[in-house]
């Protein structure tokens, strides 16, 4: 009997199935698929507002002239010495986008600024900033923190970003897919039985693409200090455990700005920027009081390190580069042996455990150590692919414990990727963790939910959620603080 598959394309799915070997089909319909993709927000909205957050999924179909026109006159490697330079000047494109957000905060129209979001995340956004949760951080994270800190952030997209996910979802919010025929005979998610079917090229971002991530804490001057007079929003949502939606004030304290340059990072083809509030900046001009934390272009995998914190530059890394006089909390949550993580990113774990092995004498011994920088930026969109093959972090069992810092396992997580997935036969999403750990994870999560209802005229009436998928990272992450 001949190998069955469900492919998708461009709006309908077809199922060939060799039952007596007769052919059915099925198809969902493109109302039904664009309805959750291009979702504005969550359905649970506060009753005194009249404007909410809109999604912003218009991409462009046709590649777009690249704005960041700096790529081409800089054309030379980024260096640790001439990094502070092409980092302000990411700044200054990204300057527009974030200085309308700030000043218009809950009235801010992505729309308006020609910016990009990307698309199955509405469930999960805030009415009203569109954001969704982030890396949450223990109470202890930050010396003189003595509480957990929630975060939430923002992503967006400028034009030449926005394409590649118009490359990848179609203009109902589809992705070409093969699916084994096996999956609807098991109870099994979806995620275990598909892969994309495009070019790979098709994922790759185009040069001179721009992305911007916005982060945001619940720590705000009252419970923080290097918060004291920071940006302050206004979010409506529900946190794990929480009974009711409600309203939460955030404080903006980092922002990422990465742009695709394969002149400037030959090895990765990104260069990643932070940006962090920094109180003690005198300016009116609130942008001047977001200043560099650092850039990273590489993940520098010939450079060991042990597990100590590093809170400056490391004379050692050449793919990294370190503000040294950014604010200190900003440099307390640097990752592994300093290689540039940001204070929202989760890089530093608290009462972190590595498994050391000793194969001649066959014994393992766990060492527990109080802060555990055990990954950085890059490393953690390394694995940025069509699924987690392996865990997102460098651990053996999710999260539980990590692998030694110089071991093959541990340094897997450390190599510089350009094009290729980090594990093979995987499709890459090129760095971007919102395709595929949010977008993707989201629409598969809506395929199995169509697939795995007995009656779909009910999701089609709004009667069936769609039951929103978790994967291992997103549960550990929710472990990180007490609740």
């Amino acid at each position: 009997m001949k190998t069955s598959i469900l492919s998708l394309i461009i709006g309908s799915i077809t199922l060939w199935s060799c039952t007596n070997d007769k052919k059915s089909t099925s198809e969902i319909p493109d109302d039904l698929v664009r309805k959750q993709a291009f979702k504005n927000h969550s359905d649970s909205i506060p009753k005194d507002r009249k404007a909410f957050f809109q999604l912003n999924a218009d991409y462009p179909r046709t590649q777009p002239s690249v704005g960041f026109k700096f790529i081409n006159e800089f054309n030379q490697p980024i260096t640790v010495e001439n990094a502070e330079t092409y980092v302000s000047k990411m700044k200054e494109y990204a300057s527009p986008v974030i200085t309308k957000m700030i000043n218009e905060k809950d009235k801010f129209n992505a729309k308006e600024v020609g910016w990009f979001h990307e698309p199955w995340m509405g469930s999960q956004r805030d009415p009203i900033m569109g954001t969704y949760p982030g890396n949450p951080n223990g109470k202890g994270t930050f010396k003189h923190v003595d509480k957990n800190q929630e975060g939430f952030v923002l992503v967006m997209y400028d034009p030449t970003a926005a394409f590649t996910i118009g490359e990848v979802f179609d203009k109902n919010g589809n992705v070409p897919l093969k699916i084994d025929s096996s999956y609807f005979k098991s109870t099994q998610p979806i995620n275990n039985f598909i892969s994309i079917d495009l070019n790979k090229d098709k994922g790759q971002f185009k040069e001179g693409a721009v992305i911007v991530k916005f982060a945001f804490s619940e720590l705000n001057g009252n419970d923080w200090d290097a918060m004291k007079d920071a940006p302050l929003f206004t979010l409506y949502n529900q946190l794990e455990g929480q009974t009711k939606y409600s309203y939460r004030n955030v404080s903006l304290f980092q922002i990422d700005v990465v742009v695709k340059d394969s002149k400037a990072a030959p090895e990765t083809g990104w260069v990643f920027s932070t940006l962090v509030y920094d109180k003690d900046v005198k300016s009116n001009n609130i942008l001047d009081k977001f200043v560099p934390l650092g850039a990273m272009w590489g993940l520098d995998p010939d450079v060991s390190t042990d597990f100590a914190s590093v809170e400056k530059q490391n004379v050692k890394l050449k793919q990294t580069w370190v503000n040294n006089n950014a604010p200190y909390y900003s440099r307390e949550t640097l990752g592994w042996g300093g290689r540039l993580s940001g204070p929202n990113d989760g890089s530093v774990m608290l009462n972190g455990k590595v498994v050391i092995v000793n194969k001649e004498k066959k014994s393992r011994t766990v060492i527990t150590y109080p802060r555990l920088p055990m990954t950085s930026c890059m490393s953690c969109h390394l694995p940025s692919q069509q699924k987690f093959s392996s865990f997102l972090l460098p651990s053996p069992d999710k999260g539980a414990t990590f692998f030694n810092y110089n071991t093959p396992e541990f340094l897997r997580y450390n190599r510089n990727l350009k094009g290729e997935s980090f594990d093979t036969g995987q499709f890459s999403f090129d760095y971007n963790m919102a395709m595929n750990f949010k977008s993707m994870n989201q629409y598969l999560a809506f395929l199995n939910t169509y697939y795995k209802s007995q009656n779909n005229n009910d999701l089609m009436r709004g009667n069936n959620a769609v039951v929103e998928y978790k994967d291992d990272f997103e549960t550990f992450r929710m472990k990180k603080i007490d609740k």
